[in-house]
């Protein structure tokens, strides 16, 4: 069976953004976005958008550096791989 990584994003009912990755076979999925914040909140509530690759939680600076370091190694999409 061929493994596959699907990235997401939906919107919630609360009015929360995002995106995660979602892969065959594993039924957990992972907030992640290479293009902006994984988890953008409404305005009413004042919070930061959150960053993640894989599940994991980034500052801003840091996700960009990520981000730079793995372009670097690879074309195309890098943070999202088929097996």
């Amino acid at each position: 069976m061929r493994i596959q990584t699907i990235q997401r994003t939906i919107k919630t009912a609360c009015g929360k953004t995002v995106s995660y990755l979602q892969t065959t076979g594993d039924p957990l999925v992972k907030a992640h976005s290479a293009e902006g914040p994984a988890i953008i909140y409404p305005e009413h509530e004042n919070l930061a958008p959150e960053y993640y690759l894989h599940g994991i939680k980034y500052t801003k600076a840091k996700w960009k550096e990520a981000l730079s370091q793995a372009k670097a190694m690879s074309s195309g999409d890098p943070l999202i791989l088929e097996q």
